[in-house]
C-alpha cells in the first residue's frame, strides 16, 4: 500500500467509536479494561466535542479507518500535551503508517501552541516494538516507575519537544 492513498482527519464521527475499538483489539497489545478506556475517549470527544479535551487524527484508506492517534493538553499545563492512544490496525503494521500520525500528531500539538508531548508505555517485552518506535521518532525515556501497571510492569515515559509552526 503506498502511503499517498491515505487521508487524514481530525472530526470525530459516530462510526469512529467501533473503528477505535477495533483497531486497538486488533494489536493484541491492550487488555479488555484498556481497550475500553480508549474507546470511552471516542465516545466522549463525539459527545463533547472540543470540550471534552481530546483531539483526534485518524488515518483512513478507501473509507476505512486504519490508525489513530489521540492526544491533549495536559490539564493545569500551559504547553504539555499527552499522547494518550496510538495505534494501527494489525493488518496495516509495518507500513509506516504510525510514523505519518505521529508527526501529524506532533505538528497539530505544535500549531495548538504545544511544546512538549508526553507519552507513556510499558516496560513489558510485548512493547519493545513501542519503545523502539518512540525512540527512532526521537523521543527521549525521562522517567521510568517501577511496578507502576503490575508487579514487573513499569512505566516509561517518553517525552518530546515539539517544533513551533514557522
Amino acid at each position: 500500500m503506498k502511503t499517498e492513498n491515505i487521508t487524514f482527519r481530525t472530526i470525530v464521527k459516530f462510526e469512529d467509536i467501533e473503528d477505535v475499538t477495533g483497531i486497538v483489539r486488533s494489536t493484541n497489545f491492550f487488555r479488555e479494561d484498556e481497550v475500553l478506556v480508549a474507546r470511552e475517549l471516542v465516545e466522549e470527544a463525539f459527545h463533547k466535542g472540543k470540550e471534552s479535551g481530546y483531539e483526534f487524527i485518524f488515518a483512513e484508506v478507501g473509507g476505512r479507518t486504519i490508525s489513530y492517534s489521540c492526544y491533549g493538553l495536559i490539564p493545569c499545563t500551559l504547553k504539555s500535551y499527552d499522547l494518550y492512544w496510538i495505534a494501527t490496525h494489525n493488518d496495516f503494521r509495518g507500513m509506516g503508517i504510525g510514523r505519518i500520525v505521529l508527526k501529524k500528531t506532533e505538528e497539530a500539538v505544535a500549531m495548538l501552541g504545544g511544546k512538549t508531548v508526553y507519552v507513556e508505555t510499558s516496560s513489558k517485552e510485548q512493547y519493545v516494538s513501542t519503545r523502539v518506535f518512540y525512540e527512532k521518532n526521537e523521543y527521549t525515556l525521562k522517567a521510568r516507575f517501577e511496578d507502576f501497571y503490575d508487579i514487573g510492569d513499569d512505566k516509561c515515559v517518553y517525552t518530546k519537544v515539539v517544533d513551533s509552526p514557522k
